[in-house]
């Protein structure tokens, strides 16, 4: 979908005023709407220089999305009036990458973190900096949508200020069969877990005094990577643990491409099993569902997960994989590894 005329003068006009490199990452999956994303990220870059795209590719069927900074995904490929927004998500994020002491403060812990307060009223601050474990939120909105841009920017600067913040943006005409499952039948619509949503001109200090309170809501993957990718694996098995249920997409990040999200996640589940056994098990059933399409570095990270958190009643199910799996000695190794720790554990 090309950019409209009055598109190109905004993006130029916007370039002409921020300078420095700004770094956005675009995964790219199997899904077809990629090669979407894809050339509105040439055509972006073609008109504003300084914006840097790296495009990844994920073996998978997820929506793609574009990273742009800390804590924004937008599934999205914006237009209309949401431009404005994705530009003002750059200029913030370019302020950061440039300059990480310039406009704020940094948080503890995190020395790339910048805090441009001064994007955000005070009592709204000092709200999200009682935020200590990871959130997300996903926003779903239309590029005809008036208000879907004025929420947009109102949220702009939040996750650079509320350091375990994610915002997810879904075009909900472009990914139809998202805003379906949410059950969305009006735009903007804010959701944070499945019990909380927010609908129409939403003043976000509310949204936030629900957001930064509740410890029960699980995270997505695209979420919980991100936290494990910084350094944050205690901190997430913490949200897990407070959780009353299991994450139903933490398989996807036991089992995903990359082995620092995967040595992260066993990190999350070693702590899992030692305070809350039950609920460490309970990710094996769906592991193993996946095991057969799995490439051979996962599955041996799953027999390795089975060995921490099965028990005696496991050794059957890993006998009958290991038939399959004659002509691989590295996993047969891993499988007899998780057999005698199967055995030791007997019913824990």
């Amino acid at each position: 979908m090309p950019f409209e005329e009055h598109e190109r003068r905004t993006v130029r006009a916007w370039a002409a005023h921020v300078q420095g490199r700004i770094p956005v990452v675009l995964e790219t999956t199997r899904d077809a709407r990629s090669g979407l994303l894809l050339a509105f990220a040439q055509e972006l870059t073609a008109l504003a220089p300084q914006i840097v795209v790296d495009s990844l590719l994920r073996e998978n069927h997820d929506p793609p999305g574009f990273f742009l900074g800390h804590g924004w995904i937008w599934h999205a490929a914006p237009a209309g009036a949401e431009l404005r927004a994705f530009l003002e998500i750059l200029a913030i994020h370019g302020e950061r990458s440039t300059s990480p002491q310039k406009g704020g403060e940094v948080l503890e812990g995190d020395a790339r973190k910048t805090v441009p307060k001064a994007r955000v009223a005070p009592q709204l601050a000092s709200l999200l900096e009682t935020m200590q474990s990871p959130r997300e939120l996903a926003v779903f909105t239309t590029p005809q949508c008036p208000h879907c841009a004025h929420m947009l920017l109102e949220l702009a600067p939040i996750p650079f200020v509320a350091s375990y913040l994610v915002i997810r943006v879904f075009d909900a005409t472009l990914f139809p069969e998202r805003a379906q499952a949410a059950g969305i039948r009006s735009v903007p619509t804010v959701l944070f877990g499945n019990d909380f949503r927010w609908t129409g001109r939403v003043d976000i200090q509310h949204i936030f005094e629900v957001v930064c309170r509740s410890e029960q809501t699980a995270l997505s993957a695209a979420a919980a990577i991100r936290v494990l990718k910084e350094g944050k694996a205690h901190e997430l098995a913490r949200l897990m643990l407070a959780s009353p249920t299991t994450w139903p997409d933490f398989t996807v990040v036991l089992t995903h491409p990359d082995w620092s999200v995967r040595l992260g996640a066993l990190v999350v589940l070693e702590e899992l099993a030692e305070k809350d056994p039950n609920k460490a098990s309970a990710y094996l059933p769906d592991l193993w569902e996946k095991m057969d399409g799995l490439p051979a570095p996962v599955q041996g990270d799953v027999l390795y997960a089975t060995g921490i958190v099965g028990d005696a009643s496991w050794k059957g199910r890993v006998l009958q994989w290991m038939e399959t799996r004659p002509d691989d000695p590295d996993l047969r190794e891993a499988a007899e590894e998780t057999l005698r720790k199967l055995e030791a554990a007997g019913g824990r």
